[in-house]
């Protein structure tokens, strides 16, 4: 699947998430987000302000399922390469958790850009935040997440926030331009 430029291009992709007068159209949340499970032997948490809670997977754009389990199975590739030997997969867990790679903030959020006025591309189910409490918007010197994990999931398609005229490291998405 090729990464859209713009947003003429993320519309025709993934279509329009608002209804006429700027509300959420939940027709089209309906027909179009998902519950995405990340592979087999991964688990994820979501961030809220009481800790960390352990989740079944993040809501996504149903187009994005494939590429979104292609980044975590070469996440995972990298971290058995990096641990050596023949590692368990609760060896990979927690090399991952350690360094807080599966960690989230959230996928699909009706919602416009942070002092913007266009709809995020959370709106469109195509943008993802990873670890926020430690890769703050505004904050790139305060980021965790390593470059190679950027590199990975930028290898399939997606770009991230850390050059944003308003850097927002935790922010990745399925778009460019936008």
């Amino acid at each position: 699947m090729n990464t859209p430029n713009g947003r003429k291009e993320i519309e025709q992709m993934f279509g329009n998430p608002a209804n006429d007068d700027g509300t959420l159209n939940e027709a089209w949340e309906g027909a179009n987000i998902r519950k995405v499970a990340p592979p087999d032997g991964w688990q994820l948490y979501y961030q809220d302000d009481n800790g960390l809670v352990p989740v079944s997977g993040i809501r996504m754009h149903k187009l994005l399922e494939d590429v979104f389990h292609s980044v975590l199975d070469d996440v995972w590739d990298y971290a058995k390469q990096q641990i050596g030997g023949s590692p368990s997969g609760d060896a990979i867990l927690a090399w991952l958790h350690q360094r807080r790679l599966d960690l989230h903030g959230g996928g699909f959020n009706f919602r416009k850009i942070t002092a913007g006025l266009q709809l995020s591309l959370h709106a469109y189910g195509i943008a993802i935040d990873w670890d926020p409490d430690h890769n703050p918007r505004k904050k790139p010197l305060t980021k965790t997440l390593p470059d190679w994990w950027f590199d990975i999931w930028a290898a399939r398609g997606w770009n991230d926030g850390r050059k944003f005229p308003t850097p927002d490291p935790m922010h990745v998405q399925f778009a460019t331009g936008a």
